[in-house]
């Protein structure tokens, strides 16, 4: 669904002003400007450079923390030829990912452009489907006939904002000195003109696009250097009812940053290059989906006729555009035999940097309106997180709620309050909350009460939410709940940016509740459901204090760095406790070898336990090779570390049917080592321990007649190694594994993803 997603544009218009130009003297710098930029320099004959390319898919929380599901490095040759091709070889290609079982190439086939002179862009994008395809056209046909008869249909080419038309479809403003670029040769100030477009002057019914944001000039030679902003377009035809631009609550957008380099001292060519695409969805929360394309130029060769190289023939050789009155060049995308794209090694930075090293929030001041945090007062239905709409498991059964939001804007900045709530079919009982966050700068203070149905489990994965899912829709439901109700007051501050520290003290007043499963079948009769895990009811006051360093390095996804979070709660009342827990996570890659690890420790004490306080590994979360929360303490750590090698073969993507492209086969081999520790250091774990069965006798240790416990300590470390033979840029592996802290055999493990 992302792919749909990412390729949507903003439709804009608004009242045509009396005049396009801020003043006279700004009319007079652009039409020199659009003179200037009306075709390359007559010397410029061609280029020849290598380009440097990540194609990333990520998702991005509310707090601007980013987590790479997906990220593929192209190495290509560039060859732009005046009244020729830009043609583009792909002559290396590697990929990660951690559950995208696609390539990106499936809907962008290329995302850099090889000038800014002319009347009109592209996007950045030519994205995969053509009308001919939507025919079914004849493969066969290697001569392109049926190719010419159309354009690619979700290629949109953008009024240039120095077309000779430009007076119909924009407004300039600003023009001031922003800074003085200095070379060995000359001092070059740079002026910034902010571009607005204009589309209601556009013909009824037709589709066109222009560009939005902001242009730096070189003043002296009135060449581009910057181009920062958003594509942005007319509304589709109303005969395309298809059109998923009509799905109430979807919000997509198309930045774009184009950024020029001066070469021999005559031409601004291409340094870098960032197409983005940021979609989100009402109904399924407020997480955003990206698709960022970030490329680097470099090496270029400027000044003779350059040899295509075209002269190699490959069966991966895809056409792009045609010639038209809108499109002065051809793009023309190849391969180089996969042999060669598999070995190549000239790679200009490590994988994943290029994406790791920007942000979506470079983006934040030219978001769409409702996005922003300025504006007349916006009353929205829409959930922050799915769960409030929509979740099933085995103690509510069936949840369906609404959510609505006040984001008060203008009329009080940075004020937000929202509502949820809704009824648990099974359990028969409704839950919800009201909240009310204000944002200043860096600072957040959210005021909340809600009843929740809390999971209990320990050592989480990001994104993981408790009930958040549809896992028991089909049996799976690896979650213990506890019904919570909580009044509480947090400060949130961002340290520097997302990327930097987050701190988090909250305070407030609580009181759980135990819960039991209603159902013990998903509704297709999938498997069996467990009984719910014991918990003890009280009343309490809790405070608590988070840190996180570097929130995007996880371990799981794919961002490299360290990171770390540590956090410190404390309880009061009928029920009490103390709680402290850290993870450290890392990532790193070594050209072809990547190591990943996370560790997770922590205690909790007091005079009496909480069994909902209790540490809890077994099963999928943590010490997978052992039963669902066999182990249980007031201590425990967990670990996993992953060390993979892809090796240089069989990386070509490769066509699987249509415009489906995977990732390239990508054999590799990865070997990973889980452990777990837990301790019962006191009398009163040793009791809470007990208390988790819900058959237990509240009083069953002082009589000794308490069943066998559901968890035990570990007495020691436990650890399982596996190995694996890895495909698809890790996405899948298939090898065996073995428990190492006692005699065990081996047994046959599929892996997913980079999963340890």
């Amino acid at each position: 669904m992302l792919g749909p997603l990412l390729i949507l544009q903003l439709a804009i218009s608004s009242t045509r002003p009396d005049s396009s130009y801020a003043s006279p003297a700004l009319r007079v710098f652009i039409e020199a400007a659009a003179e200037a930029n009306r075709a390359p320099p007559a010397s410029l004959r061609g280029y020849r450079a290598r380009v440097e390319s990540e194609l990333s898919l990520l998702i991005r929380d509310t707090l601007g923390r980013e987590r790479t599901a997906q990220v593929e490095q192209i190495a290509m040759n560039a060859n732009w030829q005046r009244g020729y091709d830009y043609a583009l070889r792909v002559v290396g290609y590697r990929s990660q990912t951690v559950g995208v079982p696609y390539s990106a190439l499936s809907f962008a086939r290329s995302w850099t452009i090889p000038y800014l002179y002319g009347d009109r862009l592209t996007l950045g994008v030519d994205f995969a489907r053509t009308d001919d395809q939507r025919r079914k056209r004849d493969s066969s046909d290697t001569t392109g006939a049926q190719r010419k008869k159309g354009r690619a249909a979700d290629t949109l080419h953008a009024v240039h904002p120095l077309a000779s038309d430009r007076d119909r479809y924009y407004r300039f403003s600003g023009g001031d000195t922003i800074a003085v670029l200095r070379t060995r040769e000359r001092a070059i100030p740079i002026v910034r003109v902010h571009v607005q477009a204009m589309l209601d002057s556009a013909p009824p019914g037709s589709r066109i696009a222009a560009f939005a944001g902001e242009i730096d000039f070189d003043a002296t030679r009135h060449q581009i250097v910057r181009m920062r902003g958003q594509f942005v377009a007319t509304a589709e035809p109303r005969r395309n009812r298809l059109s998923v631009a009509r799905i109430p609550g979807l919000v997509a957008v198309a930045y774009v940053e184009l950024v020029n380099a001066e070469v021999d001292g005559q031409y601004w060519l291409p340094a870098f290059q960032r197409s983005e695409f940021q979609a989100a969805f009402a109904p399924l929360g407020a997480n955003r989906s990206i698709f960022r394309l970030v490329s680097h130029f470099a090496e270029f060769e400027i000044g003779r006729q350059l040899a295509s190289d075209s002269s190699v023939a490959d069966s991966a050789v895809v056409r792009l555009a045609t010639r038209d009155d809108a499109v002065t060049y051809r793009r023309r995308l190849s391969f180089a035999p996969a042999d060669s794209v598999s070995a190549y090694r000239g790679w200009l930075q490590a994988l994943g940097i290029a994406t790791s090293n920007v942000s979506g929030s470079d983006f934040d001041d030219l978001a769409p309106d409702v996005w922003r945090a300025t504006g007349p007062p916006r009353f929205e239905f829409a959930p922050t997180k799915l769960e409030e709409m929509f979740r099933f498991n085995r103690v509510e059964g069936a949840y369906t709620g609404f959510a609505v939001s006040e984001r008060f804007r203008d009329a009080f900045p940075g004020l937000t309050a929202h509502a949820y709530g809704g009824w648990a079919w099974s359990e028969k009982t409704p839950r919800g909350g009201l909240s009310a966050a204000y944002r200043s700068r860096s600072l957040t203070t959210t005021a909340r009460v809600e009843r929740t149905l809390a999971s209990t489990n320990d050592f989480t994965a990001p994104l993981e939410n408790g009930t958040e899912g549809f896992g028991a829709l089909v049996g799976i439901d690896d979650q213990d709940y506890v019904d919570r109700r909580l009044a509480a007051v947090s400060l949130t501050r961002i340290v520097g940016s997302t990327r930097g520290a987050l701190i988090i003290v909250e305070g407030g007043v609580g009181e759980d509740r135990p819960e039991r499963a209603r159902l013990s079948q998903s509704p297709f009769d999938i498997g069996n459901f467990r009984f719910n895990r014991a918990s003890i009811a009280g009343q309490y006051v809790r405070g608590a204090a988070t840190i996180e360093l570097h929130p995007d390095v996880t371990g799981i996804f794919l961002e490299p760095g360290i990171g770390l979070i540590a956090s410190y709660e404390v309880g009061q009342g009928q029920i009490a406790w103390q709680r402290a827990e850290v993870t450290i996570a890392a990532r790193k890659n070594f050209s072809d070898f990547v190591i990943s690890t996370r560790a997770q420790g922590g205690l909790v004490s007091g005079r009496t336990l909480p069994p909902q306080q209790l540490f809890e590994l077994g099963g999928e979360n943590a010490l997978p090779g052992y039963e669902y929360k066999a182990f249980a303490g007031d201590r425990a750590a967990a670990a996993g570390v992953l060390t993979s090698y892809t090796f240089p073969v069989l990386r070509r993507p490769f066509r699987v049917v249509g415009s489906l492209f995977l990732p390239g086969l990508s054999p590799g081999l990865a070997a990973g080592i889980q452990g777990g520790w837990t301790e019962a250091s006191t009398e009163a774990a040793r009791v809470a321990i007990q208390q988790l069965d819900p058959s237990a006798p509240p009083d069953c240790v002082t009589l000794n007649v308490c069943p066998v416990p559901l968890s035990i300590p570990t007495n020691g470390v436990r650890a399982t190694v596996d190995a694996r033979v890895t495909f698809f840029g890790g996405l899948v592996g298939i090898g065996v594994a073995r428990a190492i802290d006692h005699a065990a055999p081996w047994r046959l493990a599929f892996r997913f993803s980079q999963e340890y």
